[in-house]
């Protein structure tokens, strides 16, 4: 056998066992429904309230207990945190006798993610004898999170049950964690009945490692060579520069998201929904339990979709299905999404150097750093730490494939003949499922490629040396009209799929939304976007400085671009919004170079960015038609303004040496002033204006800013 085979396929094996092992040694048997116990209960317990079976967490629980009327009489009772519940009939009782208790209580299936037949019917028969049946509210749980004979939540009852409960081969049943009722369902044969999903991703993950193998042993074998190369070496110098600065861009971004602790797994306020999502995926469904969503549901049918894209869950359905982290996986994600983005604005980089001077060129070790700091630090994809939330976490992965998408384009552009336009169309397909208008921006530069690649053979046709003549249609035209195609496909499936959640193609028909009643609709003629909205949201994008300096930290806030009139606006919701020349101006100052200085004095990049300009004018009139504006918004222009700013860098270069100096200081002068903007824009956004963010890091907040105006000797100032 070749070694390389059997390198990758002893990859392959090593990983599939560590993952069914991993799934195995986890897996219990999921609680049979009805489930059935023997209870005896207990004498001389008058006016006393025992649990039987408790689940949740404090403040999300739910409650089955017996309360004893005398001392052969009791009653049971259901109760949810906060709503409370039904209660039984009295029920005539001998203590120290055994009874047969069945047991159907939603909390018990409802685990995270899982659809259960009947989710809210509770039923509760003794002796054969049904005691309740209703429909109840109730909390979903996760694995573990169910109590039997035992309440460690809430006092609403006492700590244990005074009794005994047992299975019904007569084994004791009490304390935390899911019992196996029924061990014949267990081992091996149990796992692979009730998580064959697990079963399926240990060999896709397999496969997949053991074909990432290869390129990956080749990757550890030159990191010595790159971190043990001499500085004078221009690439490998690149590279550590590039690490170093993203280590430490990572690390401001994970202190933020995470309010300090670092603690990456953490169920963040509404962060879940992507794993319910990747939940009913695997089930084969798009909607979501009611209430994950809160008031951002879309409710059609009785049933509850969310207008967000599936690609985060996509991502997450791995977790989900080993069952790791449900909920809990915003900030380690956005984090991942983040330090992407930044290798996709470094691989831009190093495109574009070769691609204007030759294969052998290099970006220098200022490009590098500059490029990187501005990306990570100084624009509007580090706002996005302030809150590891659902909305941040969709712009932030739009933009991390919008950015593989905008490289595997420019490659395309570069090297038609090459499969790039591959990765330009899966990853810009992604980003529209992520984030409509960064996978709009993908899709529309992969397409623009597709065009200007067109042109180019079509106007540089060679002429037939018998005829003289030029073919009528140049080589392969019909695979560029192809790829343009499917750009253009690929942006509408977001459309089909939101036909198959809202049958509308409409991505987010705000009919159906909760927060919307007649009103509010009318006010915007229920409609996402209108072309009188452009003039008021150019202004705050683009035109308007709408920053507002106080004499308090951090001195410099996003205004609001409503004051001044716009007629015929219809704008739904208006955050503060600082443009991108104002917020982002070092990034700004260099995309401007890169379309202007680059395209003058270097032909081979004016195809590039001739694509980067048409692909950005959809997604521009797109957000300044819409009916709500924010500053995280901002962030959607990332791709375009990073790809453009790597041919900035170029122009920069190409200054003579005084010139260079001058330019080179300027823009390190706006790359302070761009951090310091957006650390603080970041900062005020999550200790003062966003909801969901804990108190204490709100008071935090507010600490440092008395701490830092008292260091000024600035007067005391009231919190905003």
């Amino acid at each position: 056998m070749n070694p390389d085979r059997r390198f990758v396929g002893s990859v392959a094996a090593v990983v599939f066992v560590l993952l069914a092992a991993f799934g195995l040694a986890r897996f219990r048997p999921p609680l049979p429904s009805p489930l059935t116990l023997q209870i005896s209960l207990p004498a001389d317990r008058p006016g006393e309230i025992e649990p039987i079976v408790i689940t949740g967490v404090p403040g999300a629980g739910d409650f089955l207990l017996v309360r004893y009327v005398d001392k052969n009489t009791v009653v049971f009772a259901y109760d949810c945190w906060g709503v409370g519940g039904p209660t039984s009939p009295p029920v005539t009782v001998e203590p120290g006798t055994w009874h047969t208790l069945q047991i159907e209580m939603p909390s018990l299936s409802a685990l995270g993610g899982i659809f259960a037949a009947n989710p809210g019917r509770l039923r509760l028969r003794f002796d054969g004898q049904t005691l309740l049946e209703a429909e109840t509210p109730f909390h979903r749980r996760e694995p573990g999170q169910v109590y039997f004979a035992q309440n460690p939540i809430h006092n609403n009852s006492n700590p244990a049950f005074h009794g005994v409960l047992r299975a019904m081969d007569g084994r004791s049943v009490r304390g935390a964690g899911e019992f196996d009722f029924s061990p014949e369902r267990g081992g091996l044969l149990g796992w692979v009945t009730h998580e064959p999903w697990q079963l399926i991703f240990a060999a896709l993950i397999g496969v997949a490692a053991g074909c990432a193998a290869m390129p990956v042993a080749g990757w550890l074998q030159l990191r010595p060579a790159i971190l043990t190369a001499p500085w004078s070496d221009r690439s490998a110098a690149g590279h550590r520069w590039f690490l170093a600065t993203t280590a430490l861009c990572a690390l401001a971004f994970s202190a933020v998201s995470t309010s300090g602790t670092f603690r990456l797994i953490y169920p963040e306020s509404f962060g879940n929904f992507y794993e319910y999502q990747a939940a009913s995926l695997l089930q084969g469904r798009l909607d979501v339990p009611p209430g994950v969503l809160s008031g951002e549901a879309f409710v059609v049918g009785g049933k509850h979709y969310g207008y967000f894209g599936v690609t985060p869950a996509l991502l997450r359905i791995p977790f989900v299905v080993f069952e790791v982290g449900f909920g809990q996986l915003s900030r380690g994600f956005m984090l991942a999404e983040f330090v992407a983005s930044l290798i996709a604005a470094y691989l831009l980089l190093r495109f574009v150097w070769p691609l204007a001077r030759g294969p052998a060129a290099v970006p220098p070790v200022w490009a590098v750093v500059l490029l990187t700091l501005n990306a990570g630090l100084g624009s509007s994809l580090f706002f996005l730490s302030s809150r590891a939330f659902i909305y941040h976490e969709a712009i932030l992965c739009g933009a991390t494939f919008g950015l593989f998408s905008s490289y595997c384009s420019l490659r395309y552009l570069a090297a038609p003949e090459r499969r790039w336009w591959l990765g330009a169309l899966i990853c810009g397909t992604l980003a529209v499922h992520a984030r409509p208008p960064a996978g709009l921006f993908a899709l529309a530069l992969l397409g623009s490629a597709a065009a200007v690649t067109l042109v180019r053979t079509y106007r540089s046709r060679p002429a037939s040396p018998l005829t003289g003549q030029r073919p009528r249609w140049p080589e392969g035209w019909a695979r560029h009209i192809g790829i343009g195609l499917l750009s253009v496909l690929g942006v509408l499936s977001f459309n089909g799929q939101s036909y198959l959640k809202f049958k509308s193609f409409d991505g987010a028909p705000l009919k159906y939304h909760v927060q919307y009643n007649a009103a509010r609709l009318a006010r915007i003629d229920g409609k996402n976007f209108h072309p009188g909205n452009l003039h008021r949201n150019l202004d705050a994008y683009l035109l308007r400085p709408l920053w507002i300096f106080k004499p308090t930290f951090p001195y410099v806030f996003a205004g609001d671009p409503a004051p001044r009139p716009y007629p015929g606006a219809k704008i739904d919701v208006g955050e503060p919004i600082l443009g991108l020349p104002y917020a982002m101006p070092a990034l700004f100052a260099l995309a401007v170079l890169g379309l202007t200085a680059a395209f003058c004095r270097h032909p081979a990049l004016r195809p590039a960015l001739l694509s980067l300009g048409l692909a950005a004018v959809p997604l521009t009139l797109a957000l300044a038609a819409a009916i709500a504006t924010s500053h995280r918004y901002t962030a959607d222009f990332c791709p375009f303004l990073l790809g453009a700013a790597a041919c900035g860098c170029l122009a920069v270069d190409d200054l003579t040496r005084r010139w260079h100096t001058l330019v080179l200081a300027l823009l390190g002068v706006l790359t302070v002033a761009a951090i310091y903007l957006t650390v603080a824009l970041t900062l005020h956004y999550q200790g003062g204006n966003v909801w969901g963010v804990p108190d204490k890091v709100q008071q935090d907040y507010q600490n440092l800013r008395l701490r830092v105006d008292q260091f000024f000797h600035l007067p005391p100032h009231a919190p905003q």
